[in-house]
């Protein structure tokens, strides 16, 4: 497969060669693969997980567990107190 890049894609794998980092340009572009894969695994991890939590607080709310709208800023205010005095 050959790739054609743009010159600015082209100078950050100069730049990453010339660190020494890397002796060929394909050892640059196979590594940044690798981190584009890995942040988009934990990009769904963190989607399920954060999916679930809203399906979980949905519910609570259905169940008349949530916290009036009035009262959201003074409920806040206390938690942040209860955390500032745990430290």
């Amino acid at each position: 497969m050959n790739l054609a890049l743009d010159p600015a894609s082209e100078q950050l794998i100069q730049v990453e060669m010339d660190r020494g980092h890397y002796s060929e340009p394909s050892e640059v572009v196979a590594h940044a693969l690798s981190l584009l894969h890995a942040e988009q695994e934990w990009l769904e991890a963190s989607k399920s997980a954060l999916n679930a939590r809203l399906a979980e607080s949905m519910a609570q709310i259905e169940r008349g567990e949530g916290i009036p709208g009035d009262r959201i800023l003074e409920v806040l205010a206390e938690r942040r107190s209860a955390r500032s005095a745990k430290r």
